[in-house]
């Protein structure tokens, strides 16, 4: 929740269940952004390749050795991003597919509710090098019943869970409540009648509100529980029997706009096919529920995005009639395919002895020249140029630094802060790391530390 400020709120609205400011807020904050969310932040295929040559890997080994046959192959993408993983995910599959046995039979199908995003994509040129093996629809997650049922051979998608409805409840003396919000706002942020405000917000005048100045990070967010009989709620009884595991006092996200992509997805696909594979961040079993005081929703910029409950997703995909629901730490799922372990950037540098008590922009320089570091034993495939722009009040000193570091990255090295890194490439540029103040142990640190409470995890339904 935002800290109150100590000028006077107003609110835009009533106490609603979280799912329904959660998915308003959502749908102003991407019509507002539209592309430029890809500069907001960052996922793991945004620009990294490796959990893609993972998927491709994955999926060319299952069905290489299928009978042949020369109808289409149809896998879809739900929440395309900027059109990275699709395009990598096709590079590495043609690389692997020598004999042309499965290549040449796959149409990918990139599906997000945002024109915007798909114009995009389609002006990715990475993408554009596989031309008629692609193809773009605009389609919400809660209306993918317009395909045809039993077509697809795979689904796949990253990071659209949290973003979708989510309800939230706590047990308290074994009684459920639900979690309530109400948006509040400073008027005087504004430059327009408040009242006139509140009608844009409600309306979702998306062309109004983008000529305001920026309002979204400011909103406070109250938050209120009121006991609730889930009875009428999709899927109660598995609901109840995981809210039975739970501990009491602590908020479960209950993705219920996850329930509605997992029967889509059992809808869509093929008898035979290789199932729905899903990537988010969140709890990725009961242990990390019942953590007291780990967070369950995050705020960035404005949107409101809950953790996502994998185990109850692992459950609901059962009741939807998946026989096979795996969990795996995403970590892992790379490593696994990779053949060693990984780590990110950033994992690296958090495990920097002196990394907690640098000034915002040293530790900037230390993450350029940490890449610098890595990129003396790091190569990627795929040429891309990282920009790594100097936060606002950076000193003029170190702004040069920064621009000069950023200016002399390899364009195959690292793409991204959030970039898998292997255990071999990491020690293979143990010297430059050393210079830099790491120790061995601390970069072993990054390789072995257990999962934290909330983590990036893959969910695979077959």
């Amino acid at each position: 929740m935002n800290q109150n400020p100590q000028n006077p709120l107003l609110p835009l609205g009533d106490f609603k269940p979280a799912d329904q400011w959660q998915t308003h807020i959502n749908s102003i904050f991407y019509g507002m952004l539209g592309p430029g969310i890809h500069d907001h932040f960052q996922t793991y295929v945004s620009l990294d390749h490796r959990l893609a040559h993972a998927l491709a890997q994955e999926y060319f080994q299952k069905v290489k050795d299928q009978p042949s046959s020369s109808s289409t192959r149809f896998i879809q993408e739900w929440g395309v991003g900027n059109g990275n993983l699709a395009a990598c995910f096709l590079t590495h599959l043609k690389e692997l597919d020598r004999e042309q046995q499965v290549y040449p039979f796959v149409h990918y199908v990139l599906c997000d509710y945002s024109e915007e995003i798909l114009k995009g994509v389609r002006r990715n040129p990475r993408l554009n090098e596989h031309a008629g093996r692609f193809s773009t629809v605009q389609v919400d997650a809660n209306r993918l019943d317009c395909f045809k049922p039993r077509s697809l051979d795979k689904i796949i998608s990253n990071e659209i869970w949290d973003d979708l409805a989510t309800r939230v409840l706590l047990k308290h003396e074994n009684t459920l409540y639900e979690e309530f919000l109400q948006p509040l706002l400073d008027p005087a942020l504004l430059g327009v009648e408040f009242e006139a405000f509140v009608t844009m917000f409600n309306e979702k005048d998306l062309a109004a509100l983008s000529a305001l100045p920026p309002f979204l990070a400011a909103i406070h967010w109250e938050k209120s529980y009121q006991r609730v009989d889930i009875g009428d709620w999709p899927y109660a009884d598995t609901i109840q029997a995981q809210m039975d595991l739970c501990a009491e006092e602590i908020p479960i996200p209950i993705n219920t706009g996850a329930f509605i992509t997992l029967e889509r997805a059992h809808q869509l696909l093929r008898p035979d096919s290789q199932g729905y594979t899903a990537f988010d961040y969140g709890m990725h079993s009961l242990d990390e529920l019942n953590q007291v005081g780990r967070p369950y929703f995050n705020l960035y910029g404005g949107q409101y995005t809950f953790m996502v409950n994998f185990d109850l997703l692992a459950r609901i995909g059962k009741s939807v009639g998946f026989p096979n629901a795996e969990k795996e730490f995403q970590h892992d799922y790379v490593g696994r395919l990779l053949e060693e372990k990984v780590a990110s950037v950033v994992e690296i540098l958090q495990n920097h002895p002196r990394v907690a008590h640098m000034a915002s922009w040293d530790r900037d320089l230390l993450m350029v020249q940490t890449i610098h570091a890595i990129n003396s034993a790091y190569r990627s495939p795929y040429k891309n140029k990282m920009k790594y722009p100097a936060q606002e009040g950076t000193p003029k000193k170190q702004r040069k630094m920064l621009a000069k570091l950023v200016d002399n990255l390899s364009s195959c090295g690292v793409p991204d802060t959030v970039a898998y890194v292997s255990e071999s490439e990491l020690f293979s540029s143990m010297k430059p790391l050393i210079k830099l103040g790491y120790r061995e142990k601390d970069l072993l640190r990054a390789f072995q530390s257990p999962p934290p409470a909330i983590a990036f995890s893959t969910l695979n339904f077959r």
